[in-house]
């Protein structure tokens, strides 16, 4: 009853149909759903080829033809499964996974129950076991109001003892240089927001060339680099050395063009620095993906992969928008679609309980296609602006930039984010007045 093969391989020979299926797949999938060993060794291999794209019946096939029984391997080309019955059979395998995960909690306790351990070392295997196999499945915890309560409560009392205002990833911090004190990051940020959340969605705008990609970058990097916060940027335009060399040229304060071209001129000294960049990075908590083809589908099914294999997911970066293309967009127009991925974008930082990043394009006029329907989505949204010759006379010392509030759902919008953008170093930070 916990074994069908059949339902094994039309989960396995769904995800080589299309790119939809198969991240909707591997969003479910783990290499236990499948009791054969020869399927779930055919499912780690698609998993691992899905990275560089999707794989078909030939690669697959070809890759695994000298290891596995070629019956295992014709039975994918000849699996009744279609793109309408894919959920099905998914929903099938991850049935008998769950029941056999049961099974499996149910032997283990019988035997506990028969060990000399106390009562309450029984009782806390079992209800850890249970819980479990409850979040495989996907159960939702119903809070009860004394729960809801007690733990505000006591959420209100910590942060009532505590100094800080933020509570959620904070974008801001002290550094100090030469003895002298000062703000590095977003501290308007953190004050608008109050801290990025789970199920936050953000929306960050600016025009080509102006920084919208860099301002996500320093984000992260105070989130992930000088935090222990882990993120996943998706990356629909560059490559991993570029975003690397990126983050290097901000921690290191050196160009970014020296960097990516290995410069002669760069001095012993800025080599030392730049090394310490890089292996600040390599113990750092930024996971990228170079995504040249992205879709809603595409961004949550990966998503939901890191945080299956890795655990914990606090923040997610999509850059961006403008790139993203959305399945059923016929018939509708611009500001309709940016919407619809907009809303995909804060139903996907709910499910995952983790903070959203999303990178929007301006046009010339300074102005986002949608905005307003994105805004009705968005838990706060921001146009990254340059300072003309007027508003800089007036404008805090090295102050190039602005960051406009045009909907923060949980603090002040008026007042803007004085920003300075080094571009030569890939580096924003916020002045002060």
């Amino acid at each position: 009853m916990l074994r069908d093969y059949e339902t094994e391989v039309n989960a396995l020979a769904g995800l080589l149909l299309s790119d939809k299926i198969l991240h909707e797949g591997l969003a479910v999938m783990t290499t236990a759903h499948y009791d054969d060993p020869d399927n779930a060794v055919i499912f780690d291999s698609i998993r691992l080829m899905s990275e560089k794209g999707r794989p078909t019946f030939t690669i697959v096939y070809k890759e695994l033809r000298n290891q596995l029984p070629n019956e295992k391997l014709l039975a994918l080309k000849n699996a009744a499964v279609t793109e309408s019955s894919f959920k099905h059979w998914l929903d099938k395998l991850h049935d008998l996974y769950i029941r056999r995960s049961y099974w499996k909690a149910a032997r283990d306790i019988a035997e506990i129950c028969q060990s000399e351990r106390t009562l309450s070392e029984i009782t806390d295997i079992i209800e850890s076991r249970i819980l479990h196999v409850n979040v495989q499945e996907g159960a939702k915890e119903i809070i009860t109001p004394e729960e809801a309560g007690r733990k505000a409560a006591e959420e209100f009392e910590r942060r009532f003892k505590s100094n800080e205002k933020t509570h959620g990833i904070k974008l801001s911090r002290e550094t100090t240089r030469n003895g002298e004190t000062s703000i590095d990051g977003f501290p308007g940020i953190d004050r608008i927001m109050k801290g990025l959340k789970g199920g936050d969605l953000l929306i960050v705008a600016a025009e080509t060339g102006e920084g919208k990609t860099t301002l996500a970058q320093n984000i992260v990097r105070h989130a992930s680099i000088h935090q222990d916060y882990r993120t996943y940027y998706q990356n629909t335009e560059m490559d991993p050395d570029e975003i690397v060399f990126r983050f290097v040229a901000q921690m290191s304060n050196r160009d970014f063009e020296h960097i990516y071209t290995g410069a002669k001129e760069l001095t012993a000294e800025d080599r030392t620095m730049i090394r310490q960049a890089f292996e600040s990075y390599t113990q750092s908590h930024v996971y990228i993906s170079e995504l040249p083809v992205l879709t809603p589908e595409k961004s949550r099914g990966l998503a939901r992969q890191f945080k299956t294999r890795y655990g914990k997911l606090d923040l997610l970066v999509i850059d961006y928008v403008g790139r993203m293309e959305l399945e059923n967009s016929k018939g509708k127009q611009e500001w309709q679609i940016m919407r619809d991925i907009a809303k995909e974008c804060k139903k996907l930082a709910q499910e995952l309980d983790a903070a959203c990043i999303l990178i929007a394009q301006l046009t010339e006029e300074g102005k986002l296609q949608g905005a307003r329907a994105m805004a009705n989505e968005a838990d706060g949204m921001f146009f990254l602006i340059p300072l003309d010759e007027e508003e800089t006379a007036s404008a805090p010392f090295r102050a190039t930039h602005k960051l406009v509030s045009k909907k923060a759902r949980r603090g002040d919008k008026k007042k803007p984010i004085w920003l300075s953008f080094n571009k030569p170093r890939m580096y924003i930070t916020e002045v002060l007045p």
